[in-house]
């Protein structure tokens, strides 16, 4: 095979890393959802929590006796809390796998090169100095 006929990029080669990055794009929404489910699961149960707060502070009838309605936030904002964090890392978890399958479907993939796996893969080399740029130990 000729030079040009090996950097040449084919039809199906063009879209094969279109569909990979595509793969790519659903694992980083899937990770990125799965960060806002956690988040947002710290968030409201902050909220439930300075509610509960607010409800003891201004209930007198809770200052007598067991906080019923205290203790209920209470435990309701830490059960929020403990199932958004499991929901959200869960909903990571496998944003990070399909990443890990997509990147061991791109580098076996026959139809890449490497040029073109790296591209997929969003890889770039780590800009160096030029040689006369750099300085030299005395």
């Amino acid at each position: 095979m000729s030079a040009a006929a090996l950097t040449t990029e084919t039809y199906e080669s063009v879209a094969v890393l279109e569909r990979y990055q595509n793969s790519y794009r659903t694992a980083e929404k899937e990770i990125a959802f799965g960060e806002s489910i956690w988040f947002a699961g710290i968030v409201v149960g902050g909220v439930i929590l300075v509610a509960s707060l607010v409800e003891f502070l201004l209930n007198p009838a809770e200052h007598h006796g067991f906080p019923v309605v205290f203790a209920s936030f209470l435990a309701c904002a830490v059960l929020f809390v403990l199932v958004s964090q499991i929901l959200g890392t869960a909903i990571r978890c496998q944003g990070q796998l399909l990443r890990a399958v997509v990147d061991s479907d791109v580098n076996s993939s026959p139809f890449l090169s490497n040029a073109q796996r790296a591209k997929a893969m969003k890889l770039r080399r780590p800009l160096t100095m030029p040689e006369r740029m750099r300085v030299r130990a005395a």
